[in-house]
């Protein structure tokens, strides 16, 4: 395989091309963040838990927002992301969706920020502290700003995003496991170029240095069957192709050939599990 030394594992969040990936991502997957909330919410009720303020710790376009909006209608959501284009499809999701009023975006960098956002009830965090070289530290300041018994909802990759075609393993035995093994060194990349990378122990064990005490540990799966919508094939591409680019130096290139196969398969279907884990600040 060639080397993947020099790889390049940045991505520009800012740009409009993520901004909308993002948010086709988010609204294909939606059904994933109904279901955390749904949790969430559930744990509020069962610990007395007030929200009036959450803060949606790097919220992308907003699709989490705005979910999260509905389902606490009593409460103020504060998305907060580095990225002004990510912060401006939010705004212009809230104004669709008739949640304004309740909606406030702050334009900061995370983790460096966090002191500046103020006191809240409930965090929540989805697929962004990967993105953090010290996971531990970004959790502390997350703590700080919680007062004790407040709720932090933080969501993770489970496993990859698969694409599946009616032939499971696309005529090569052992393709998955192969590609999850070529995601996992793709991963560890990432993690390892981000300014102050740590090394990642497991959500429950860099919660509990954080000053949290877990209160939920759940795997979300989401299915899409076929026939894919034209939104959901966008999607199904996209990852695809992703997977192409980010795979190159780490997979075989029959096995990423026989996952480019996956574009013209009419059975496609859409598999993706996400870690959910709800703590409580201590």
């Amino acid at each position: 395989m060639p080397d993947a030394t020099h790889h390049h594992h940045h991505l520009d969040f800012d740009s409009p091309e993520m901004a909308a990936r993002a948010e086709l991502e988010g609204e294909v997957l939606a059904g994933l963040v109904t279901d955390a909330t749904a949790t969430l919410a559930a744990l509020c009720r069962r610990h007395g838990v007030e929200v009036r303020r959450i803060l949606d710790l790097g919220c992308g376009p907003g699709v989490g927002t705005c979910v999260l909006a509905e389902r606490f209608a009593s409460a103020t959501v504060v998305a907060a992301d580095g990225s002004a284009t990510m912060l401006a499809h939010a705004r212009a999701r809230a104004d669709r969706l008739g949640l304004a009023d309740r909606v406030e975006t702050r334009l900061v960098e995370l983790p460096a920020g966090l002191a500046t956002l103020g006191r809240a009830d409930v965090a929540w965090a989805s697929m962004a502290l990967h993105h953090v070289g010290d996971e531990v530290d970004a959790l502390r300041g997350i703590r700080d700003l919680l007062a004790p018994g407040g709720l932090l909802a933080l969501i993770e990759h489970a496993g990859p995003v698969r694409i599946m075609g009616e032939d499971s393993d696309l005529g090569r035995p052992g393709l998955w496991d192969r590609l999850d093994a070529a995601w996992a060194a793709w991963f560890a990349g990432m993690r390892a170029s981000l300014p102050g990378a740590a090394e990642s122990v497991g959500y429950p064990d860099m919660l509990q240095a954080a000053g949290f005490e877990v209160a939920a540990d759940r795997t979300l799966t989401l299915t899409v069957d076929p026939p894919l919508d034209d939104k959901c094939r966008r999607f199904a591409h996209g990852q695809v192709s992703r997977a192409r680019d980010h795979l190159e130096p780490y997979a075989a290139p029959a096995d990423l050939a026989a996952l480019e196969g996956l574009l013209d398969e009419p059975e496609a279907r859409i598999e993706v599990s996400r870690h959910l884990y709800v703590a409580r600040a201590t």
